[in-house]
């Protein structure tokens, strides 16, 4: 979870993630570059076979680090962010909203909406209210997040959420999905997974032998009925 630089967070905290940020640069826990890669690639096949610049919606956004990313890209018209703190961000392509503001709004309207390991803050079991939620403003859901596989592997994952998100206030999950729970959450959700990655590598270096590749998945959601 990466927040703007200015939001009000405490000077105490403010250290942590300086640490933090210093770490990640040192041992490969660049967690942004493949996954914005993939989500490039996917969301660009979805301009092309909508035949138009694509308006996209950053759920759980952060600073909006992804988005920086696609916004280069000239299959984008536009990006909306949108997570739980208060902020003022807006560019020629982007621009942020907090989320009760955002789901307030009747007029809420996409070709496409990424959420990056959000839904397991949300809670598991809660996830496919939200993803029904998601499917009335678009056609199209980009997930990226997390399988546990065991009790180790459950804690492990709790501490390395720990660790990137202590800072910032962030709820952390006590279980992420496995594969059952997740087809379980497509299911209830009512949509179509068209899409599936498996064992997604999202680090490289030290991060990548602590958190391996098989924590992590990539899944491309339709509402067909849209």
């Amino acid at each position: 979870m990466i927040r703007f630089n200015n939001t009000n967070i405490p000077k105490n905290k403010k250290l942590l993630i300086y640490i933090s940020d210093y770490i990640r640069e040192i041992f490969g826990g660049d967690r942004l570059g493949r996954i914005s890669k993939t989500i490039i690639e996917i969301s660009k096949k979805i301009s092309l076979i909508n035949k138009k610049k694509i308006s996209i919606l950053d759920f759980g956004c952060g600073s909006m680090e992804i988005s920086k990313k696609l916004q280069k890209h000239s299959f984008v018209k536009k990006i909306i962010g949108t997570d739980t703190f208060d902020f003022k961000f807006k560019t020629k392509k982007m621009r942020y909203i907090q989320s009760t503001k955002f789901f307030e709004s009747k007029n809420n309207k996409f070709d496409l909406i990424i959420a990056v390991d959000v839904l397991h803050h949300i809670g598991i079991d809660d996830a496919h209210k939200i993803l029904k939620k998601l499917s009335k403003i678009s056609k199209h859901i980009i997930i990226k997040d997390h399988f546990e596989h065991g009790f180790f592997s459950r804690h492990l994952l709790r501490f390395v959420d720990f660790y990137a998100n202590y800072a910032y206030g962030v709820n952390i999950p006590k279980k992420y999905f496995d594969y059952k729970s997740w087809n379980r959450t497509v299911h209830k959700s009512s949509l179509k997974e068209i899409k599936f990655i498996k064992n997604f590598q999202q680090h490289d270096g030290l991060f990548n032998l602590i958190l391996d590749k098989k924590h992590h998945f990539v899944s491309l959601l339709k509402n067909d009925k849209k």
